[in-house]
């Protein structure tokens, strides 16, 4: 019995030292790999380090996935892109045209780009990476190509592309990567998803290293044709599972650079640790009106209403001042954005005035159809179209001037607005309540909601505020049951406002001839000046109330010496040029 219990013994004891020694050997190969990742993640690395989440695939044309987008744009280039102030300039083109009536555009290649392989970039690439966009339904580019019909080859450098029909912002859309015809070509959609068909760029930076789901190691493109900073670094990047997992490698100081969310910016502020970039995003916020509202129809309320939000105060305290203010769905910074154009900004006098001419413009129909009872070519900087107390002795303004004549004209009563009585638009109030609804996940626009419902309470306008989930708000703005809502969108990739103008829901055929007229426009001056008579037709219609563009972050870790020139599109935007201290 003694001999078969130290048998035993012997056994457990070979048993555990072996899986001692076999897991010190796998803790020690462990080791070897960490070795090989942390000393890129260490303060005093020579390397930038990034980060993004584990890609299905780093084929620019089929991942889906924004962090890896914007990893992918170090080592592929477009045709064009776009610049920090969300307007398009060329990258691999070298001079084009556009034909006259909008519906082809020839274009010609850099004669020096190359790829990472040192192959030149030819015509019959760009054929080919349009081809295979079109042929791949679940590619996020398919709505940039749809409209292009073909493509006429010149010369290795030189083709046209033709439209199926005049498209303005076709520049904004000829964006996308370009993908290499002799490394893609005859691959199934499975073998171009593998990393190791992946590897042949174009762009500023090409891959020198690539771990699967653990890193990609970058280094310079000596012979990249564009002008670049020859204090340029190597670029590691870690992969990680999840966003979450990126900003808290930057707060712990693993990685140098990561876009960072409204939410979690205040973990980065006031720390001397991290620089932090600030750059308009594209989700744009936004109040629409239900035109089913018998007295949103009307121009004069809904002017009160504009007047009356202080949209100064909900950027200050709603977003705590991490919003742009802005008066129409682009960029601030587009050339196509009105940067001269006066809104119709906060005034309580303005809008008291606006509801006493209410009263006289819902009162000329039996049916409260609209009317626009003001002259909408009296806007003068802050739409003063009150009389003011020098009226009485006859000295009003211009344009007050022209909208008594008009009220006197069309009033059954011969009435001035300055003649009605607070009484009177107490009366027409009465039985007003707008119902203002609003995600009840978004803090900012709650916040905005309530100081909306404030602002409009002091004007004698009666609002109940509907807190609402994600479900619950799309039935209502499907059902239209609210008269406010407080929502948001992403702007488009190209610098159209089209759609979300059209979204608005005001019908209106002036509206239509200026929307049909950007949608027509051969060049740039006739975009830009299409643009700006729009912006000032939804302006003087009040159609609805911008809040503007949010905020977007990317923070730096200290030690790096330099600034981004961030966009949506490019987070890393002139990395190239950042040196480390």
């Amino acid at each position: 019995m003694k001999k078969k219990l130290i048998k035993l013994l012997a056994i457990v004891l070979t048993v555990v030292l072996g899986s001692v020694g076999c897991s010190q050997e796998n803790k020690k190969n462990t080791n070897n790999k960490d070795n090989i990742i942390s000393e890129y993640n260490i303060q005093k690395s020579d390397y930038i380090h990034l980060t993004m989440l584990f890609p299905e695939t780093i084929n620019p044309i089929l991942n889906k996935d924004k962090s890896v987008v914007y990893i992918m744009n170090l080592i592929y280039d477009g045709l064009f892109e776009i610049d920090k102030d969300y307007n398009v300039e060329p990258r691999l083109v070298e001079k084009y045209s556009v034909s006259s009536d909008g519906k082809s555009i020839k274009i010609t290649l850099n004669s020096n780009a190359k790829w990472h392989d040192n192959n030149n970039i030819t015509s019959s690439d760009i054929s080919y990476t349009i081809d295979l966009i079109k042929k791949t339904s679940d590619s996020p580019y398919v709505s940039l190509v749809e409209n292009i019909q073909s493509i006429n080859i010149l010369d290795s450098k030189s083709f046209t592309i033709k439209l199926k029909e005049n498209d303005p912002f076709i520049l904004n859309k000829l964006t996308f990567p370009i993908v290499s015809k002799k490394n893609m070509s005859g691959l199934s959609t499975s073998e171009m998803k593998e990393y190791k068909n992946n590897f042949v760029g174009n762009g500023p930076y090409k891959i020198k290293k690539y771990e699967d789901r653990q890193y990609i190691i970058l280094e310079r493109n000596e012979d990249y044709f564009g002008d670049l900073s020859e204090n340029r670094k190597e670029i590691y990047v870690k992969m990680v599972p999840d966003n979450e997992s990126q900003t808290e490698m930057v707060l712990s100081l693993d990685s140098d650079v990561s876009r960072v969310t409204l939410g979690s910016i205040s973990k980065f502020v006031d720390n001397d640790n991290f620089v932090i970039n600030k750059y308009q995003g594209r989700n744009y916020d936004y109040v629409l009106f239900n035109y089913d509202n018998e007295y949103l129809k009307n121009l004069d309320i809904r002017k009160a209403i504009s007047f009356a939000v202080d949209r100064n105060s909900i950027i200050k305290d709603a977003y705590s001042n991490r919003a742009k203010l802005t008066n129409f769905p682009l960029n601030s910074t587009s050339v196509y954005y009105d940067n001269e154009l006066k809104p119709l900004s906060y005034n309580t006098e303005n809008a008291n005035n606006y509801l006493k001419k209410a009263v006289l413009s819902l009162s000329k129909t039996d049916d409260n159809k609209e009317k626009d009872t003001t002259d909408d070519k009296d806007n003068t900087d802050e739409e003063k179209t009150e009389a003011d107390d020098k009226a009485t002795n006859n000295k009003e303004n211009t344009s007050d001037k022209k909208d008594d004549k008009k009220d006197s004209k069309d009033s059954k009563k011969g009435r001035y607005f300055k003649d009605i009585t607070n009484s009177e638009v107490r009366a027409l109030l009465k039985d007003v309540t707008f119902k203002i609804i609003v995600n009840k996940n978004n803090s900012e626009r709650v916040k905005a909601a309530t100081i909306i419902s404030n602002n409009l309470e002091a004007i004698g306008i009666k609002t109940e505020i509907k807190d609402l989930e994600d479900d619950e708000m799309t039935k209502a703005l499907d059902k239209k049951d609210y008269d406010l809502a407080l929502i948001g969108c992403e702007l488009p990739a190209v610098s159209d406002a089209t759609y979300i103008i059209k979204q608005l829901g005001y019908d209106d055929k002036q509206l239509d001839k200026y929307l049909n007229a950007l949608q027509n426009a051969n060049s740039e001056d006739e975009i830009k000046s299409t643009y700006k008579t729009l912006q000032k037709y939804v302006k003087e219609k009040a159609i609805f109330i911008s809040f503007g563009i949010l905020d977007d972050y990317v923070v730096l870790n200290g030690r790096l010496d330099g600034e981004l020139t961030c966009n949506d599109f490019n987070v890393y935007r002139g990395i190239n040029t950042i040196k480390i201290k």
